[in-house]
């Protein structure tokens, strides 16, 4: 198991074990069925957009003479999967405990040469991260939540593959990060509630703090940047359908 994976289940474990710990309390001073009948959890899919800085990448890119075909990377996209883990109400608050995964990609494309035969060069950058943390939110009505705040810590690690194609065959580099980074996302947005409190439409915004060391080939040959591959993170945008499961 990658040392990154097995830092995030820890760290979910002891959310969870908090989690527990608290239920355990509410049980013990009679408050353990108030608080089953507000308490749910939920699956949930979507889609985002992550801004980034890569200096290390686009400065590779440049010295590598390849700056007049490739754009700077700094915006990928793709999907998200988790779940809402438990939530609990308090009068027109809620709290829970979420985490998700999320894969988002840049890719570029450009037509040149490769061993004196026309040939097509295709970058493509995947961030990869975990998320867990805890969402706050304001029930303004039945059909309407105000997130006031998500705040997470995340695992964060990327994959690179250098692919170039041409009339006698192909030639393919893919690296990755030997470590994943830690760090941290916080986001605000509004929730819709079309089928309470079953189906719920959500769209939030936020920054991300995240960054990627290094990358290395199978061999373990780093890439040769002089800065961090990835060196901050961004603003992000994300619209999320969740599937809810009351516990009552």
């Amino acid at each position: 198991m990658k040392p990154f994976l097995r830092s995030f289940l820890f760290a979910a474990f002891c959310l969870l074990l908090f989690a527990g710990k608290l239920s355990a309390q509410n049980d013990c001073c009679g408050m353990g069925s108030i608080f089953s009948s507000i308490m749910q959890s939920g699956i949930f899919g979507g889609y985002g957009i992550q801004q980034y800085s890569a200096e290390g990448w686009n400065d590779y890119i440049s010295s590598s003479g390849l700056s007049e075909n490739f754009s700077d990377y700094g915006s990928a996209h793709g999907w998200l999967v988790g779940a809402n883990l438990i939530g609990i109400r308090q009068k027109d608050f809620l709290v829970a405990l979420k985490f998700y995964y999320q894969s988002v990609s840049e890719k570029q494309d450009a037509d040149g040469t490769y061993l004196g035969e026309p040939a097509t060069q295709e970058l493509d950058l995947t961030i990869n991260n975990w998320s867990l943390g805890v969402s706050f939110s304001y029930i303004l009505n039945n059909n309407f939540d105000f997130r006031i705040f998500d705040a997470l810590m995340r695992f964060t690690s990327a994959d690179l593959t250098n692919k170039i194609r041409y009339a006698s065959g192909s030639v393919t580099d893919e690296y990755s990060s030997p470590d994943a980074n830690i760090g941290f996302t916080f986001d605000t947005g509004l929730v819709y509630y079309p089928l309470p409190p079953y189906i719920s439409i959500e769209v939030v915004g936020g920054y991300s703090i995240f960054s990627v060391k290094s990358m290395e080939d199978e061999n373990g040959n780093e890439l040769n940047t002089t800065s961090d591959f990835i060196d901050g993170g961004g603003f992000f945008a994300n619209a999320v359908l969740t599937f809810g499961i009351p516990f009552n």
